[in-house]
């Protein structure tokens, strides 16, 4: 009985706003930005877990260099992705992309460790 008005007592001052603020945006979808080495940056995100997980690949047009990412790495190619709602971090063997979802823009860094080095970049949604 105790567990029962504890529950009901939480979920009565538990407002739906601060339920709805807790889910992460979607950002699903193409992306792409402009970087002095790539040309066009592409990324693809195909799934987004309610966790936060993503799935997807980013493409360096210019060097046709293309890496799938997902939950976390497989055998040293697969680069792990992660969104809390507010950054993006899509973490590899020697690269990382780290931007801040900002309305309708990806804003922050790409690093790759195969001569790029680090980028200032901003996705737009396509």
């Amino acid at each position: 009985m105790r567990r029962l008005i504890v529950a009901c007592a939480i979920s009565c001052v538990t407002s739906p706003g601060i339920v709805l603020a807790q889910t992460p945006a979607d950002i699903k979808g193409n992306w792409v930005a402009k970087s002095e080495g790539c040309g066009d940056l592409k990324l693809e995100i195909n799934s987004q877990s309610t966790s936060g997980i993503l799935t997807g690949r980013m493409e360096c047009v210019r060097t046709g260099q293309a890496v799938p990412f997902g939950q976390k790495l497989i055998a040293g190619k697969q680069m792990a992705a992660k969104f809390d709602g507010t950054y993006l971090n899509i973490e590899g063997p020697q690269s990382l992309t780290s931007v801040k979802f900002e309305a309708s823009k990806l804003v922050g860094f790409a690093y790759s460790g195969l001569g790029l080095g680090t980028t200032p970049v901003v996705f737009v949604k396509q």
